[in-house]
């Protein structure tokens, strides 16, 4: 498992005087001071990392040896346990500052005496382990954790059932604190999977010069794996990011393993297949950047041939969100075969978020917004090249769900044709088709729906009813000869009326043609602040 750029990497190792007791528990401030001086008297002009444990890192003389590329520091303390280095964490992990941080504690925690004469339990090593996990988890982030086993040693093999629990636990917290579990047992035993006494000094619990290099070879061999692909594991998620960002279209869904790969965005209706996201973003892909997303934080996982990733980000567009991602590995190099992007939504901000988010408001925005992709296609849109080119999008009032009324629906019978005027001066011929009476703003007020001849010979809308009305906000802030909108034969007595769902005819905007004029009946004596507002220059 892996985490950001920067290296975190435990390892297990403790120091147990030569009757093979563990010392946990001891004072170590006279080391601890002595440690961080020597830290603060390096350049830190490489990238450094720090082992921080037990004995089998303080009496490893030459450690360096086995990492030259990097700035070591031994942070070691002989016969420290977990608890140990938790409560030492500050002056160890934090004063020391490491860009790559091994730490081994467990081995003596293994054979701990407790004061009633009894040895610590596996459960209590694997809550003090996770208890410093959580803590550099939220204080170190950006450090990804690398864990080293507790080794297998001569004088602690009568303890091996406990070894192998407490290894397979620490193993199985990789996927809750984004560690890389780093096995150090098969480079320490042979075939059979028995340690070989030659590799340890005469304790047989510690490790001599061979078997120093076989561990640090190990170690140094992962780190740099894990280092490597890491780098470019992001450098690959960071590019396509950046390909968005560029509006750079070939390398951003080039970066797909194929058409038939997933991105789900953050809106309800997104989940398309690349292909149909290619299609739904090409016109983003014609601006200068389609869009922004930087991450500032991104952990790796792999089981298998599997990566995934989880990433936080930031947008100028859309705040704080979250992605989560699938890779595959081809001939090519590395695919996207699933990504999915959220918002990050603060737990504080929920209750005021979640009514932003009802299906009813929603599907307003959505026709507001259909309506400004309407007026600025030039396939669809009224205006004139030049009105298009100077048209930024419609203003509307906030969205007000007091405003959707139900009304009471009063058919009406035998209602003769009218002509309406129109702008153009040329009539048009409507009927009422039914009378709407609903309450708002505590008065009883009625608009009638009509019938338009010419669009009632038309199959699609055999349907449709038309609704013009004028109110106290007509002339003032909305449109001089009333606002508009579209309903559907209610199939019952009664039916919701939405003034939301308000729009303005294409005369609001520009001449040439010849739009209906709201019947003096139609005129409610309230303010109607929802719905679409007036422009200027109309």
């Amino acid at each position: 498992m892996y985490k950001r750029n920067s290296l975190f990497i435990l390892c297990l190792i403790g120091l147990f005087s030569f009757s093979g007791k563990a010392q946990c528990g001891a004072n170590y401030d006279e080391q601890l001071e002595k440690i961080v001086s020597n830290a603060n008297q390096l350049p830190h002009s490489q990238t450094r990392i720090v082992f921080a444990g037990s004995s089998t890192f303080r009496l490893w003389d030459n450690i360096a040896e086995n990492f030259p590329e990097y700035e070591v520091v031994n942070a070691g303390i002989g016969g420290s346990c977990f608890d140990d280095l938790y409560r030492y964490k500050e002056q160890l992990i934090s004063a020391t500052e490491p860009d790559i941080l091994v730490i081994y504690e467990g081995d003596n925690d293994i054979v701990h005496e407790e004061e009633d004469g009894g040895q610590r339990e596996v459960f209590t090593i694997l809550s003090d382990a996770r208890q410093l996990l959580k803590w550099i988890q939220q204080t170190h982030p950006e450090l990804p954790v690398f864990l080293l086993s507790p080794k297998p040693s001569p004088a602690r093999w009568e303890h091996l059932a406990k070894y192998k629990a407490v290894n397979g636990q620490l193993e199985e917290l990789t996927d809750l604190y984004n560690y890389h579990f780093m096995d150090c047992w098969p480079w320490l035993t042979d075939n059979n999977g028995q340690v070989d006494p030659a590799l340890f000094i005469f304790d047989k619990l510690h490790l001599n010069k061979q078997g120093n290099d076989l561990l640090g070879r190990g170690m140094a061999e992962e780190i740099r794996d894990a280092y490597l692909e890491e780098r470019l594991l992001n450098e690959f998620i960071d590019n396509w990011h950046q390909a968005a960002a560029t509006a750079d279209s070939a390398a951003y869904f080039g970066a797909f393993y194929n058409d038939e790969s997933i991105f789900q965005g953050t809106d309800g209706g997104e989940y398309w297949t690349a292909g149909e996201f290619r299609a739904w973003a090409a016109p983003y892909f014609r601006r200068e950047s389609a869009w922004t997303f930087e991450a500032f934080e991104r952990r790796w996982y792999r089981k298998g041939n599997t990566l995934w990733f989880n990433e936080r980000l930031d947008s100028p567009h859309m705040g704080k969100c979250r992605g989560v991602g699938v890779l595959r590995a081809t001939k090519e190099g590395l695919k996207i075969d699933h990504y999915s992007l959220s918002f990050e939504v603060p737990n504080e901000v929920v209750s005021d978020l979640v009514p932003l988010a009802t299906p009813e408001r929603i599907e307003v925005l959505k026709f507001q917004q259909e309506l400004d992709d309407f007026y600025r296609d030039s396939t669809t849109s009224p205006l004139k090249p030049e009105e298009r080119a100077a048209f930024h999008g419609h203003e509307f009032f906030s969205y007000n769900p007091e405003l959707a009324v139900e009304a009471q629906i009063q058919v009406l019978e035998n209602e003769p044709w009218f002509d309406m005027a129109t702008s153009s001066g040329v009539s048009r011929e409507y009927r009422r088709y039914a009378k709407a009476t609903f309450q708002l703003h505590g008065q009883t007020l009625e608009l009638f729906l009509y019938q338009s001849k010419r669009l009632m010979a038309m199959e699609d809308y055999q349907d449709h009813l038309f609704l013009p009305f004028m109110d106290k906000t007509t002339g003032v802030s909305t449109y001089g000869t009333g606002r508009f909108m579209d309903i559907t034969k209610p199939e019952g007595t009664t039916m919701v009326l939405d003034f939301n769902y308000a729009y303005n005819p294409y005369c609001a905007y520009t001449d040439g043609y010849s739009c209906p004029i709201t019947p003096k009946e139609n005129f409610i004596d309230i303010h109607v602040n929802a719905g679409i507002k007036g422009p200027n220059n109309h």
